[in-house]
């Protein structure tokens, strides 16, 4: 894994950049990795809170994102506890430990889109429930990659965390639905104003990752755009 570039807090023209992540989520970690890469080209200050997103993963229809969150929650407890005991600052590397484990070459839920392209909902719940259940095993290795103690993982057990992670999320009205959106990545800018993370296939390297950050940071700043979150909560 790459080592992202810090800055000091006094830095001139720094932006703090929070993003709210699951371990699970595909789409947070490419997003992880596109701002990792903009940290090395542009004055950011990446910091990541833990939040649990729904998984709708091979599935259809608005009802059953929230049954694959009821599989879902396991890993992203371990980053609650973690930031209770040691504080937001330690939450990073253990995500990043955690995501690159899951969803990297040789990860547990490496091509898991694919395997479940084509599949019924219930088949696709059956399958990411059978790579749930060996995912004590991942999170031990990334808490040791972190040097701290595979104990830790119990955390997975424990519905304790699951009233923490809903509220971290910075919500998303959908006037459309009448509801809050709890699917995407959020993040936010100096911790004001929060948008849904663009979804990208790949994460831009180098000078486009910084052009990428540069226009997100636009809509960020424009008072017009209207898909914000409805407020930046405390991590």
């Amino acid at each position: 894994m790459s080592k992202p570039t810090h800055r000091t807090p006094g830095e001139e023209g720094r932006q703090d950049v929070t993003l709210w992540a699951d371990p699970l989520c595909l789409w947070t970690w490419v997003a992880y990795k596109w701002l990792r890469e903009a940290e090395t080209v542009r004055p950011l200050a990446l910091t990541v809170h833990a939040a649990m997103l729904d998984h709708p993963v091979g599935t259809s229809g608005d009802d059953e994102p929230s049954r694959f969150r009821e599989l879902a929650p396991g890993p992203v407890r371990v980053l609650a506890a973690v930031a209770a005991e040691r504080g937001s600052r330690a939450v990073r590397p253990v995500y990043e430990a955690l995501a690159h484990r899951f969803h990297e070459v040789g990860g547990l839920y490496h091509g898991l889109h694919d395997m479940l392209r084509g599949l019924s909902p219930q088949a696709g719940q059956e399958v990411q429930a059978a790579l749930l259940a060996q995912a004590r095993d991942v999170v031990e290795k990334a808490l040791a990659d972190c040097g701290l103690p595979t104990g830790r993982a119990d955390a997975m057990e424990s519905p304790h965390w699951d009233d923490v992670l809903r509220a971290a999320h910075p919500a998303v009205h959908r006037r459309e639905r009448g509801r809050d959106a709890h699917r995407l990545p959020v993040i936010s800018l100096d911790g004001r104003t929060c948008v849904c993370v663009p979804l990208l296939r790949t994460a831009p390297a180098g000078e486009l990752a910084g052009a990428l950050w540069d226009g997100i940071a636009a809509l960020l700043r424009e008072e017009a755009f209207l898909r914000r979150c409805r407020s930046a909560p405390a991590g």
